[in-house]
């Protein structure tokens, strides 16, 4: 399994390289921060367990405990990670647009809470993809419109209704 994401990481490194990829800023690692919050000792969560900020891979186990150091390194590792899932969703649109970066870090947030899958499988991105773009201006109904999906989007606990929230409100910066 870790060949197939292995080999899938380099053909979507390859698919963004040679186009511009937007960057996360510091305001969307404070917002990530915020809801993840940081446990240096694994828990419970999405069928497995997660660390840190929310680290959450196969290879987080029960009861493991890691430093803040390590923490923050999963941090920056995961948003570097979001970010290349965040671009792939941008440049798969039918579309070129210069989206706000606002946008791109909500963007960022849902696919570090929710993953790639999560996100492109949602009416959110289904109706991203239909938003009418003319001399490179997006019409500001299907904008608005297709935000507002954002609080709605793969919401199963409480505190997720808050974030959707707030990334809809970074989407509209």
């Amino acid at each position: 399994m870790k060949k197939i994401y292995f080999v899938f990481i380099c053909i979507a490194l390859a698919f963004t390289a040679n186009a511009k990829n937007y960057v996360a800023s510091k305001n969307c690692i404070n917002h990530i921060k915020k809801y993840e919050k940081c446990s240096l000792t694994s828990y419970p969560d999405a069928g497995g367990y997660s660390i840190g900020w929310g680290h959450h891979t196969s290879s987080v186990k029960a009861n493991q405990k890691i430093t803040q150091k390590q923490a923050d390194a999963y941090l920056v590792s995961d948003v570097k990670e979001a970010e290349m899932y965040a671009n792939m969703l941008i440049k798969s649109l039918p579309y070129k647009y210069k989206f706000s970066q606002g946008f791109f870090d909500g963007l960022v947030s849902l696919v570090y809470n929710c993953g790639y899958s999560g996100v492109k499988n949602t009416k959110f991105y289904t109706l991203l993809n239909r938003c009418r773009v003319k001399n490179g201006n997006m019409n500001k109904e299907d904008f608005n419109y297709t935000v507002s999906h954002v609080s709605t989007t793969r919401i199963t606990h409480k505190g997720h209704k808050i974030r959707r929230k707030d990334e809809m409100k970074m989407m509209k910066n």
